[in-house]
């Protein structure tokens, strides 16, 4: 699809970034997550508005909490399409193009290996459909510590390198409590 492109969102875009963001995610708000990649000077921590021609119909991004020399690990953050943009390839698009996107920095950055994310099969089922098809592995997260959607979280990853193996996250604390925390604090300084 010729006409979808990305385009990084800054402090110039940030407002319209967060209005799809909204439309897509109605009681999460990425505000602050956006606020923090603008901000951050690790450029493998971005976030993109995506665009049909000229109408901005999404959002996807990576990020990385933890160290990672630690995790080997970036996080896809905010994908998503409006819903009236569904069901015509833009997703998988999308998905694919992030996927590339952290492929490369992978090659930058030697210690990243794996691209993760979680979801909730109650929240976003068909996603997870779009996942099944181009993540590598899928595994439940339930450490007991932690925000797990009411037992309804997966964790899936893909596998950005042929020498890196087939790692699972295994339950590690991932702190989806904190993360729920700066969406909340993103919905105070949005507002």
């Amino acid at each position: 699809m010729e006409n979808i492109k990305l385009v990084e969102i800054t402090k110039q875009n940030i407002d319209l970034a967060t209005d799809v963001q909204l439309d897509i995610f109605q009681i999460e708000s990425g505000y602050n997550h956006f606020l923090t990649a603008i901000n951050s000077n690790k450029e493998y921590c971005c976030y993109l508005l995506v665009y049909h021609n000229d109408a901005p119909i999404g959002v996807t991004g990576l990020y990385s909490i933890e160290d990672i020399e630690q995790t080997n690990s970036l996080w896809l953050g905010w994908y998503g399409i409006k819903k009236e943009y569904r069901n015509h390839g833009y997703g998988t698009e999308v998905l694919l193009k992030t996927i590339e996107m952290a492929k490369n920095f992978a090659i930058k950055y030697p210690a990243i290996k794996y691209l993760r994310l979680y979801t909730s099969t109650k929240l976003n089922a068909d996603a997870i459909l779009l996942y099944r098809k181009y993540m590598d592995i899928e595994e439940r997260y339930t450490n007991k510590n932690d925000y797990t959607y009411d037992g309804t979280c997966l964790i899936f990853t893909k596998v950005l390198s042929q020498k890196a193996p087939r790692k699972k996250w295994n339950n590690k604390f991932l702190n989806i409590n904190g993360i729920i925390d700066s969406e909340n604090l993103g919905t105070t300084l949005y507002s």
